[in-house]
């Protein structure tokens, strides 16, 4: 099973919308949806945060391996690596728009950003 398959079961599973996982997750709908349909795949950071927010193993998450149902009880509680991603909508504007920029553009906004802070 691809990590699209994956993500896709255990949200549904949750009973999460993909708006929904992407707010949790701190992405887009359309970047959840292409993670589904194996567009694109996650970051090492994104596949932690979803790990945590489906409630199922990084390994198996990233690679289809090991146990899939996180217990707790046998490993470390996963409370305390729960990432708050709600933004007041200023921000999420700002996230949105910096998503759709060229590698190079965002680069140019930061060095920007970083003159003005």
């Amino acid at each position: 099973m691809k990590i699209g398959h994956r993500i896709k079961e255990s949200r549904e599973l949750k009973g999460f919308s993909q708006s929904e996982l992407a707010l949790r997750v701190g992405v887009s709908q359309p970047t959840i949806s292409d993670w589904e349909n194996g567009k694109t795949e996650p970051t090492v950071g994104n596949m932690c945060i979803l790990a945590v927010e489906l409630d199922v193993c990084f390994e198996w998450i990233a690679t289809g391996r090991g146990q899939r149902d996180y217990r707790p009880g046998i490993q470390e509680p996963r409370q305390e690596y729960r990432i708050k991603t709600e933004l007041p909508a200023d921000e999420q504007r700002l996230q949105a728009i910096y998503r759709k920029l060229s590698p190079a553009r965002r680069g140019a906004l930061l060095e920007f950003l970083k003159r003005w802070g």
